[in-house]
C-alpha cells in the first residue's frame, strides 16, 4: 500500500488502526493455484502450443503474421479473450472455421482481444488460427528495429530486437500474455538472406524463399509468453560448451571476438548454477545477445539472453576494469533468471520480487563467489552512480524504502502500467537484501536446501511467495513465513535503538525507520539480529516484539550491531556505546566500518543526528585505501555539494571535502602500481571524478594534460582513467573541447568509448555547451534508451536542471517515443529529482495533471517527495556544516598557533 499526503495527515489513532489490520493481513497469500491467479484473462481456456510466423519488412517498419494455437477448453465458453496491442487482426478462425470480421473486437484500453464464437466451444482441445500485422517499433518495445555503425566500416546498418517483458509479447502476436499462462512456443521467421537470426531455441529448419530466407526455430518447454524472444541481423558469434549447453555470445558483424570473456565467464557461472539449484539447465543452448540499442540493461529471455552492449562486450584495449566486473554481475544475475524466473515463474506481477530480488542475491552471491576481490556486497551498500540507479545497492532501496512514497516488496498489480511500473529499487534491491538476511539467519546449507526443494517441486510452473516460504520452513525448521511477512507485506524497515544499562544489559527498541515521513504508521517486525561484542565471536537474536534485551554485555567493551552488514536495519546507538566503538574502529573490519558510515549517514538525512557526528566519525576512520569505505565517503561528499550548488557555503564545503580526500588520492597517485589490486585501480578513477568536481585545480589541470595527450596517442591513456579524465574535462569544458569529445563520440564504434564521450559533454557546466548536449537527444546519434538518458544525466552533472526540464518539456513527445514501457510513466518525474526548491513541487504536480497518464501518479509521488526532502535538508544542512568546517578551521588555527609558541620558546630557550 502506498502512503500519500491524504495518509500522512490521519490522526494518530487512525494510524493505529492501520496497524492493527496490516498485522492481520499479513501471512495472507497462499501457494500457487491456477484458477485464483489475478489477471484480467478467463482462466476458463489455457493455451498449450502457439506456432506462430513472422515476415518483417524492414523498409517499411511494419510485419504481417499467422499463428496457430491449440487450446484446451476447461468450462464452455462463447467467446475467446486473449491479448493484442496494436495489432491489426486481419483474420481469425476456430478449429478451422473463419470468423467473420464483426466477430472480432479489439478494446485499446484494456489490451484485449475479443473473439465472440459463432456456437458454444465445448470442453476439450481446439484449435485458434489467426493473421495479423504489426508495427516495428522505434523504443524497446514488443519488436523494434536498432540504428548502428559497423565495427571497422563504420558502415550504418539496422537489425531487430524484441522486448517483451512485462506485457508487451502482445505487441508481437495475440496471446496470451499473462505469466501463469505457460505453453510452448514455436516461431518460424522471414529474415534476410544475409542475416542471422536467433530465438529461443537453436533453429530446426532454415529455407530460401523469395526476398530472403524462412527459418523455423525448435520449439519451447512450457514458458511464460514474455520470455520468447527474436532477434535478427548481420551478426557475428563466438560458442563454446559446457557440458550439454552450447553457450554462445551473438553480437553485430565485427565484434563478437569482444564476448570471449562473457563467454568464459557464462561458462563458470552456468556450472556453478546448476550445482547450486540441484537442476540442470534444461534448454540445449543459451546464447548471450548483444544489441546495440534498444534498453539499457538486459533481459532474462529464456535460452537467448539480450543485453546492451556494454553489459556484455569487453574490449582489453578500451574497456576499463570496472566494465569488466559490471558485465559479470550482469551475465549472474540474468543467468540467475533461467532458474529463478523461467524455469520457475511467478504466478502474477505482484511477486515480481521473485524474479527480480531473487536474482539480485544469487547474481551477487555467484559473482562474489569467484570474485572476492571484487568486494561485490560492500559496494552494494550504496550507489556508484546514482544518475544511472543501476545495480543492486542496498542503500539505494533502503533511502527509497523510508519515505512516504514506498511499497511493499509484495505490491498490488491490476494493469500493464503498474506492472511495468513494479520495476524498481524495492523489488530488487530490498528483495536481495532480505534474501541475504534471512540466508544469514536460516544457514547457508538449510537455505539452500530450500531453494533446490522450491526448484524441484515447481520446475515449468508458477509459484506465490508462500511456495518459496514452505520450502525453506521445511528445510529449516524455522517459521519462514512468519518472520517474512513484516519485510515482504509491509513497507518501510526498521530502525533498532541501543541503550546501555548499569547492570550489564543492552536494552534493544524497535521502531520503524522514516525519511521526511511525519506521522508514519507505526510498524513491527520479526528481526534476524546479529551482534558482536569485541573480541567475541558474533551472535544471533530473533528480535520478536518492540522491546528485547541482551544480557551479560561488558560495559567498558564495544558492541556492534548488524555484523558485517547483513541485515536490512538501522542502528541507533546512545553515547556511552557510540564512544567505545569509535575507539574500536581500527579493530573493526570494512564491512562493519561502512555500516557504521551507513547508518549515521541515515540518520543524519532522517533529522535524528547533526551532521557533525557524521564527519566526526569519518575523521576518526583509520586511515585506509579500502574501496568500498572510501566510496561510501565520496558519495556523501557528491551529495552534499550537489545539494549546496549555487549556495555562497559550497566553496568552503568543497576545501573542506576536498581535506578529506586528497591525502587518500596522494597514496593511490595517478598511476597504476605493478601488481596493483583492481580495487585500488577503482578507487583512484573515484577520487579522481570526486576531487575534479569539488575543483581540486591540480587534478583539473592534470586531465587536461593528459586528455590533450590522449588525442595524439590515444594509448597514453589507461583505459581504466578515461571515463573520469574525459568527464572533468568535458565538465569544464570550453567550446573547442566539447566539439573535439563530440567528434570522438560521433566516430567510434564502441558502444563503452561512445558512451565514455558523451557521459563528458553531459558533464558541461557552461550553460550554452549545456543546450548543445542536450539538442543530440533528439537526433540519431544515439541508441533510444542512452539518448533520453542523455538527458537526465545532464539534469545531474551540469548543475542546470532548470535547462534541463525547459528543454524536456518543450520536446516531451519526442522524447517519450524513445523510451521503453518502464520508462514512460517515470521520465517526466524523474527529472525534477535535481531540484530542491519547494515551488517545483508544485509545478512537478500541475504538470502532471495536465500533461501525464494517472498511472505516472506514484511516479510524481515520489519526485515530489525527493524536492521536499532535498529542500528541508538543505535548510538545516547547510548552516550545520558552515558551523561544523568553521569550528574545526578555529581548532586547527589554535593548534597551530599552540605549535609556533612551543617553536619559539624552543628556539629562545637554544638562543
Amino acid at each position: 500500500m502506498l502512503f500519500n499526503a491524504k495518509m500522512r495527515a490521519l490522526p494518530l489513532f487512525l494510524a493505529s488502526v492501520f496497524f492493527t489490520m496490516s498485522r492481520l493481513a499479513m501471512q495472507a497469500e497462499k501457494p500457487f493455484r491456477f484458477e485464483s491467479t489475478p489477471g484480467k484473462l478467463p482462466k476458463e481456456i489455457v493455451p498449450t502450443e502457439y506456432s506462430v510466423r513472422i515476415a518483417p519488412n524492414i523498409d517499411k517498419l511494419v510485419f504481417t503474421g499467422s499463428e496457430t494455437v491449440k487450446l484446451n477448453v476447461r468450462n464452455p465458453v462463447h467467446q475467446l479473450v486473449l491479448n493484442a496491442l496494436e495489432l491489426k487482426i486481419e483474420a481469425a478462425s476456430i478449429d478451422g472455421k473463419e470468423l467473420p470480421a464483426s466477430a472480432i473486437k479489439i478494446d485499446n484500453k484494456n489490451e484485449l482481444l475479443t473473439l465472440a464464437l459463432l456456437s458454444e466451444l465445448g470442453i476439450g482441445e481446439h484449435t485458434l488460427t489467426l493473421r495479423f500485422a504489426g508495427k516495428i517499433n522505434q523504443q524497446g518495445q514488443g519488436l523494434f528495429y536498432m540504428h548502428y555503425q559497423e565495427q571497422g566500416t563504420g558502415a550504418r546498418k539496422i537489425m531487430l530486437g524484441s522486448q517483451f517483458e512485462a506485457t508487451d509479447a502482445r505487441r508481437f502476436f495475440p496471446c496470451w500474455d499473462e505469466p501463469a499462462f505457460r505453453a510452448r512456443f514455436q516461431l518460424t521467421a522471414v529474415v534476410t538472406e544475409n542475416w542471422l537470426a536467433v530465438s529461443n531455441m537453436p533453429i530446426e529448419s532454415e529455407k530460401k524463399i523469395a526476398g530472403g530466407k524462412e527459418v523455423r526455430f525448435a520449439a519451447t518447454p512450457p514458458m511464460s509468453s514474455y520470455l520468447n524472444v527474436f532477434v535478427a541481423g548481420e551478426l557475428d558469434l563466438i560458442e563454446s560448451r559446457s557440458g550439454p549447453t552450447q553457450i554462445r555470445v551473438i553480437a553485430t558483424k565485427g565484434k563478437a571476438e569482444m564476448g570471449r570473456y562473457a563467454l568464459r565467464a557464462s561458462g563458470q557461472i552456468l556450472q556453478y548454477y546448476n550445482d547450486y539449484f540441484g537442476v540442470v539447465y534444461p534448454l540445449p543452448k543459451l546464447d548471450q545477445i548483444a544489441l546495440p540499442g534498444g534498453f539499457g540493461g538486459a533481459m532474462e529471455n529464456w535460452g537467448g539472453i539480450t543485453y546492451y552492449e556494454s553489459k556484455l562486450l569487453f574490449d582489453p584495449k578500451s574497456s576499463s576494469a570496472e566494465t569488466k566486473q559490471d558485465i559479470y554481475e550482469v551475465l549472474a544475475h540474468e543467468m540467475a533468471h533461467q532458474w529463478f524466473g523461467d524455469l520457475v515463474t511467478m504466478a502474477w506481477w505482484d511477486n515480481l520480487w521473485l524474479n527480480e530480488g531473487f536474482a539480485s542475491w544469487m547474481g551477487s552471491k555467484c559473482t562474489a563467489h569467484f570474485n572476492p576481490q571484487w568486494e561485490v556486497w560492500l559496494r552494494r551498500e550504496f550507489p556508484r552512480d546514482p544518475s544511472r540507479r543501476v545495480g543492486i545497492a542496498k542503500e539505494v532501496a533502503m533511502e527509497g524504502d523510508a519515505r512516504s512514497t514506498t511499497h511493499p516488496i509484495q505490491q498490488p498489480v491490476a494493469t500493464e502500467a503498474e506492472a511495468s511500473s513494479a520495476f524498481d529499487d524495492i523489488t530488487y534491491k530490498k528483495g536481495q537484501s532480505f534474501l541475504r538476511m534471512l540466508e544469514s539467519f536460516l544457514g547457508n546449507d538449510a537455505f539452500r536446501e530450500g531453494i533446490r526443494r522450491y526448484m524441484t517441486a515447481h520446475m515449468y510452473s508458477n509459484t506465490t511467495t508462500a511456495d518459496l516460504w514452505n520450502a525453506l520452513s521445511e528445510c529449516s525448521g524455522k517459521p519462514v513465513a512468519e518472520i517474512a511477512a513484516g519485510w515482504t507485506e509491509q513497507p518501510g524497515f526498521p530502525l533498532v535503538r541501543v541503550k546501555r544499562d548499569k547492570d550489564g544489559d543492552v536494552s534493544l527498541t524497535q521502531e520503524r525507520f522514516s525519511i521526511n515521513f511525519k506521522n508514519a504508521p507505526p510498524l513491527e517486525w520479526k528481526i534476524p539480529l546479529t551482534y558482536a561484542v569485541a573480541d567475541e565471536n558474533p551472535a544471533t537474536l530473533l528480535m520478536n516484539g518492540k522491546v528485547d534485551r541482551l544480557h551479560d554485555i561488558p560495559p567498558d567493551r564495544a558492541l556492534k550491531l548488524n555484523v558485517n552488514g547483513a541485515g536490512n536495519y538501522r542502528v541507533d546507538y546512545d553515547q556511552p556505546s557510540r564512544k567505545l566503538l569509535l575507539g574500536a574502529l581500527k579493530n573493526l573490519g570494512v564491512e562493519d566500518r561502512v555500516n557504521l558510515l551507513s547508518d549515521v549517514w541515515a540518520l543524519v538525512e532522517a533529522n535524528r543526528a547533526p551532521i557533525a557526528l557524521y564527519f566526526e566519525l569519518v575523521e576518526k576512520m583509520p586511515a585506509s585505501t579500502d574501496l568500498a569505505e572510501r566510496e561510501q565517503i565520496i558519495h556523501v561528499l557528491d551529495f552534499i555539494d550537489r545539494l549546496l550548488s549555487d549556495d555562497a557555503e559550497q566553496e568552503k564545503f568543497q576545501r573542506y571535502a576536498r581535506s578529506l580526500l586528497r591525502p587518500t588520492f596522494d597514496v593511490v597517485g595517478w598511476e597504476a602500481k605493478s601488481g596493483e589490486h583492481q580495487t585500488t585501480t577503482t578507487l583512484r578513477t573515484s577520487l579522481i571524478t570526486a576531487l575534479g568536481n569539488l575543483n581540486d585545480p591540480k587534478i583539473v589541470a592534470s586531465c587536461r594534460e593528459r586528455f590533450k595527450a590522449f588525442l595524439t596517442n590515444p594509448e597514453s591513456l589507461a583505459p581504466d582513467l578515461r571515463p573520469a579524465v574525459f568527464s572533468l574535462v568535458g565538465r569544464y569544458a570550453d567550446e573547442q573541447t566539447w566539439n573535439e569529445l563530440h567528434e570522438l563520440g560521433l566516430e567510434t564504434t564502441s558502444i563503452e568509448e561512445k558512451q565514455n564521450y558523451y557521459d563528458a559533454l553531459a558533464s558541461a557546466i557552461d550553460p550554452k555547451l549545456v543546450k548543445k548536449t542536450l539538442a543530440i537527444a533528439l537526433t540519431d546519434e544515439l541508441p533510444t534508451s542512452r539518448a533520453i538518458f542523455l538527458v537526465s544525466r545532464v539534469a545531474r552533472e551540469s548543475g542546470h536542471p532548470d535547462l534541463v526540464w525547459n528543454f524536456a518539456r518543450a520536446n516531451m513527445k519526442a522524447l517519450l517515443a524513445k523510451a521503453d514501457a518502464a520508462g514512460s510513466n517515470t521520465y517526466a518525474p524523474s527529472l525534477f529529482t535535481f531540484f530542491s526548491d519547494d515551488s517545483r513541487a508544485e509545478e512537478l504536480r500541475t504538470y502532471a495533471k495536465a500533461s501525464l497518464p494517472a498511472a505516472s501518479a506514484s511516479e510524481v509521488a515520489k519526485a515530489v517527495d525527493e524536492i521536499q526532502f532535498r529542500s528541508e535538508f538543505k535548510k538545516h544542512l547547510a548552516p550545520e556544516l558552515s558551523a561544523w568546517i568553521d569550528d574545526k578551521n578555529t581548532a586547527e588555527r589554535a593548534g597551530s598557533t599552540v605549535m609556533n609558541l612551543s617553536v619559539v620558546r624552543s628556539a629562545k630557550a637554544d638562543h
